[in-house]
């Protein structure tokens, strides 16, 4: 069990909303920029749950193909990311506990974007901060583009807490990895684009199936309920 925690951070695709078939689909996309050629579902499935895109990308220049990808994910194929069960019912009760809750996105967007999306998703009044990629990608070199680290550490300063007293709970190995450098404890979770074994590899504090098991780690409700 986590305790003595004040606040939250959660990210957003794989964590909340499902990820795979947009991430497939604007990943397509980008590959059409490129004049590259489609992926088979199966071998992006593959390559997605063990980080391994990048083997999919034949371009001397990935980074800027990543670039393009986050630009593109704000608004293309919305209709494909859906609220995962139980996320809105978890949100409130972490907010009724008094628990501050932030949230960050890799998406290379305005935070009023995400906000909108989040206001069809029935999310919208369920934080209080957002942070993109995009507040923070110019603090980034090329090799820092899918570190979470300048995203935690704005929400932080937002939120007016302390890492010690937070926790980041994501599906990202990557995302571990950075709340892990700051100080935060962490949680995975099963639902998005890390399989089990690479969760384990980054150590997390706890591995979760999905969020709805995180108000009864944080102590707020017993399993019974």
């Amino acid at each position: 069990m986590l305790k003595d925690i004040e606040a939250v951070i959660f990210d957003l695709d794989g964590t909340l909303i499902s990820v795979e078939e947009r991430f497939y689909h604007v990943f397509l996309d980008t590959l059409k920029v490129y004049n590259l050629p489609a992926v088979r579902k199966d071998l992006f499935m593959q390559k997605f749950k063990r980080n391994r895109l990048d083997e999919l990308i034949e371009l001397e220049d990935k980074h800027t193909f990543w670039i393009v990808f986050l630009s593109s994910y704000c608004g293309a194929h919305r209709e494909l990311s859906k609220v995962f069960p139980g996320v809105k019912e978890t949100l409130a009760t972490l907010r009724e506990a008094g628990i501050k809750i932030g949230l960050i996105t890799g998406r290379l967007c305005e935070p009023d974007e995400v906000l909108e999306e989040l206001r069809e998703q029935g999310l919208k009044n369920l934080f209080d901060v957002v942070v993109t990629k995009k507040l923070v990608v110019k603090l980034l070199k090329p090799a820092e583009l899918f570190s979470r680290n300048q995203e935690i550490i704005q929400v932080l300063d937002k939120l007016r807490a302390k890492p010690a007293s937070s926790v980041l709970v994501a599906d990202y190995a990557e995302d571990m990895k950075s709340a892990k450098e700051l100080g935060l404890r962490t949680v995975a979770v099963l639902s998005g684009s890390s399989d089990l074994d690479e969760l384990r590899k980054v150590s997390p504090d706890l591995i979760l199936k999905n969020i709805n098991e995180l108000p009864v780690v944080l102590g707020l409700t017993d399993l019974k309920s």
